[in-house]
């Protein structure tokens, strides 16, 4: 059953960035899926060892930010390496814009959900993460990215 998930595949790409204690990270997502319209809620599922789970729990917030096809290389680079070992922002060329909680947004994206943390449930190897959204930038329309696996991104 192994990679049985690709099956519904391709999901939607985002970006999510967190920041906690004078540091900011970005991973890239595709397991990120709204919850709830009433109040607006998403989860994202991720292992507890990334970078951005560790600065999500110090800070109780963070944000998803949808990238267009132009970021397509900036967020393969957020998804290859850890924000320990490199700042995301400054190698993928990002701007970052302060969000209404202090969350680092992404200016370049087409848009910014802000969520604060709710809650999390592990499922399996990993956890979902779970926010109330508290604020939306929108900045421009454009085609999304959608994983397909790997490194395989396109363009819809």
């Amino acid at each position: 059953m192994e990679k049985l998930y690709r099956m519904i595949y391709p999901m939607r790409v985002v970006l999510v960035s967190a920041s906690a204690e004078g540091k900011d990270n970005i991973m890239t997502a595709a397991w990120c899926f709204p919850l709830s319209m009433d109040p607006p809620m998403f989860g994202v599922s991720m292992t507890r060892k990334k970078y951005t789970y560790e600065l999500i729990q110090k800070s109780k917030k963070f944000a998803i930010n949808i990238p267009g096809e132009d970021l397509k290389e900036q967020t393969i680079i957020c998804g290859r390496n850890s924000g320990r070992d490199m700042d995301k922002f400054k190698e993928a060329n990002f701007t970052k814009e302060e969000g209404k909680t202090g969350t680092a947004l992404i200016k370049e994206c087409l848009s910014s959900i802000e969520c604060e943390f709710v809650d999390e449930f592990e499922a399996g190897d990993h956890v979902t993460v779970v926010g109330k959204a508290v604020d939306v930038v929108k900045r421009k329309e454009g085609k999304g990215l959608y994983h397909l696996g790997g490194d395989e991104l396109l363009s819809i």
